[in-house]
């Protein structure tokens, strides 16, 4: 599970990203070798590239990371040392081992992101792409692993930290447990933006339009668009579900108003409940349980240790 504790997605995948860019230009491997003329060690610290005799200085580089990156670097170190000194004051620690296996996990959740990403049908064809780009998945992970063994272990205190605040109750584990086993709606929804939109659209699913057609053209939540309305299976219980629960399948619902829009809601299937008891899945109804509040607090539980901190910033770009 992932904190906000890392610059967004795409910058910290920009790496990756070269080695694609390289595959198509054959960077690496067919890029001209250096003149003789030019020297080939640079025993200047404050010098870090050399490029057809012109400097590219410390300096330089670190004014382009800084424009980059600048604000959002400087934050995650600041929620990074916020994270370490809170788990210092609770006498709160992870062995390197811990450390290793949560690396290995996030890891294993880049690949998976970057094989979604490039539409890669698996690590092997992955491999494929990296020697053509002159490296290898290995070179690529111990690259991941440089830049994320922090990561891993704040993640882990936070984990920890948050765990301390968690109190898990019957009450919390039967409402779990009746999303997860309990009866299930299916159903397909549109959604709007305005009340006069969705009275529009009611009235030609009224005049019998086909739902999954309008769905995909006139619905704003995209992800269900795409598949001509569906949505996710729910319970009768949830906020939805109990504006609904009285319809039968086939039946399409007035205009429902939620914090994400105006919604027409035809319902397609109804499941009943699972025959799993509750003793029986515990021990998972837990896990989910502390997965969810883990969530919901560690956004506002950052907020918190930032406005009580006192931070002063200095990044000497202005």
């Amino acid at each position: 599970m992932k904190i906000p504790v890392t610059i967004p997605f795409l910058a910290v995948m920009l790496s990756v990203g070269i080695f694609f860019n390289q595959a198509i230009a054959g960077a690496e491997t067919k890029a001209p070798k250096s003149s003789k003329s030019e020297p080939q060690i640079i025993t200047d610290k404050n010098i870090v590239a050399m490029v057809n005799g012109q400097k590219i200085t410390k300096q330089e580089l670190y004014n382009l990371l800084i424009d980059t990156y600048g604000e959002d670097a400087l934050d995650v170190l600041i929620r990074r040392t916020l994270i370490c000194q809170s788990a210092e004051k609770e006498g709160i620690r992870v062995t390197d081992a811990e450390v290793e296996q949560k690396l290995k996990d996030l890891i294993n959740n880049e690949i998976d992101g970057l094989l979604r990403t490039y539409r890669i049908k698996d690590k092997a064809d992955l491999e494929k792409e990296l020697a053509r780009a002159g490296t290898s998945l290995a070179k690529l992970e111990e690259k991941m692993a440089i830049r994320m063994k922090k990561q891993a272990e704040v993640e882990l205190l936070a984990d920890r930290l948050m765990k301390k605040t968690i109190a898990i109750t019957d009450e919390d584990l039967q409402k779990a447990y009746e999303q997860q086993y309990g009866e299930k709606i299916e159903a397909s929804q549109i959604v709007f933006r305005t009340h006069r939109e969705a009275e529009d659209t009611l009235k030609k699913l009224q005049a019998g339009a086909d739902f999954a057609t309008l769905a995909k053209n006139e619905s704003v939540d995209r992800i269900s668009a795409a598949r001509g309305g569906k949505m996710q299976p729910f319970s009768p219980k949830d906020a939805m579900g109990a504006e609904v629960a009285h319809l039968k399948v086939g039946e399409i619902s007035g205009i429902i108003k939620t914090d994400y829009g105006y919604h027409i809601i035809k319902i397609t299937d109804r499941k009943p409940p699972s025959n799993k008891s509750f003793k029986s899945v515990k021990g998972e109804l837990e896990k989910i349980v502390r997965n969810q509040q883990y969530k919901e607090r560690i956004g506002p539980w950052l907020i918190s240790l930032v406005e009580s901190a006192s931070i002063l910033k200095n990044l000497g770009n202005d």
